[in-house]
């Protein structure tokens, strides 16, 4: 009998309390979720190459969600990645989707949103 290994999500916030709701919430549905307050934490994580997904805060103290989306695919990870925000305004939307995001949702996050667009990323692959 073989185990099934949950799925790995790491996330990027440097809010506590968002970190650590995102990662309740995910791990309620299955998920395995690691949550970083610095990006270097999340770029050092040990389990980086593992990871399915990345959720990313379009804001952070030193690299935000895009920059440090720019350095993970510079250093050839290709998996796909949520963008966190305030204001998803239709400019930000594009640039998300131009650097390479598959989704961009608006916090506070409602609904089990997250959960869900993990599933259709992980199901489609993007």
């Amino acid at each position: 009998m073989t185990s099934i290994i949950p799925t790995l999500v790491l996330i990027a916030a440097d809010d506590r309390a968002v970190r650590d709701s995102l990662q309740f919430s995910l791990q309620l549905e299955g998920y395995r979720v690691r949550t970083h307050f610095a990006e270097t934490g999340l770029l050092t994580d040990p389990d980086l190459a593992k990871a399915m997904c990345v959720v990313l805060d379009d804001r952070k103290p030193y690299l935000d969600g895009f920059d440090l989306l720019k350095r993970l695919r510079a250093r050839g990870f290709a998996m796909p990645a949520v963008l966190l925000t305030n204001n998803a305004n239709p400019r930000l939307r594009a640039r998300a989707a131009a650097a390479g995001f598959c989704s961009v949702l608006e916090k506070p996050l409602l609904n089990n949103i997250l959960a869900e667009t993990l599933r259709e990323i992980l199901v489609t692959g993007q």
